[in-house]
């Protein structure tokens, strides 16, 4: 009965001391856990933060071919801002009658060292009549200031006996359609002050001259408008 007891007392004791065995060795798992959570966050948070800088990246560098088009596309766009600026002009004579000489715009200059400055609605002569007078046109309207009076009109002058006073010069313009070229037309005492306007190959009654040119002849005549030597004729020169 003895030996009996003491095996149970025995066997409760290697329980017992199982139990205590298991306290004294708590599991780790869980702080295993949570290491390889906190390392697969910061893992999933730099593979995130990779893709968005490689987008970000890829979305502002243009590629080699991108890049080769839109150089392209600007010089094509410059290529035809500048092939607009260098067509030339054309004389244009439906604009010229109603006062605008853009048609025009520039220096030009005739065999005698005379030029005329055009700008827009205005021209400036250095000898508007070959003989020796400067002038401007603007519009429709002339000033020649060395045949004016003190107050800037045309001066007053003896035409056919000195009791007969004229204007030195008509400062309204009048117009004169010819075939293929048009003239303005100061009246002078007894004379004209002519400016034509003659278009690639239209001559009128220029003696010689270049044909494959526009022309402006300024004179003052007793002839017709355009009967003038080749040295009398402006071309383009600027």
């Amino acid at each position: 009965m003895k030996k009996g007891n003491r095996t149970v007392i025995l066997g409760f004791c290697i329980v017992f001391l199982g139990l205590l065995a298991g306290c004294n060795n708590p599991k780790k798992p869980s702080a295993d856990t949570d290491k390889s959570s906190a390392s697969t966050k910061v893992t999933t948070e730099l593979t995130a933060s990779s893709k968005e800088t490689k987008v970000t990246k890829e979305t502002t560098t243009q590629t080699p071919e991108q890049s080769s088009t839109a150089q392209e596309t600007k010089e094509t766009e410059e290529s035809h801002e500048q092939a607009k600026e260098e067509v030339p002009k054309v004389m244009d004579l439906a604009q010229i009658q109603q006062g605008d000489y853009s048609s025009l715009n520039g220096t030009w200059g005739n065999g005698l060292g005379n030029t005329i400055f055009i700008e827009n609605n205005t021209m400036n002569f250095t000898d508007i009549s070959n003989q020796k007078q400067p002038a401007e046109i603007i519009g429709q309207n002339v000033d020649i200031p060395l045949l004016n009076s003190s107050d800037g009109t045309p001066e007053l002058v003896s035409y056919m006996g000195d009791s007969n006073k004229v204007k030195a010069y008509e400062q309204q313009l009048g117009l004169e359609a010819n075939q293929g070229f048009v003239s303005l037309r100061s009246n002078l005492p007894g004379a004209v002050i002519y400016v034509s306007f003659l278009p690639k190959g239209v001559m009128g009654d220029i003696l010689e001259g270049d044909n494959n040119q526009d022309k402006i002849v300024a004179v003052g005549t007793q002839n017709t408008a355009t009967s003038v030597r080749a040295t009398y004729v402006y071309y383009k020169i600027d």
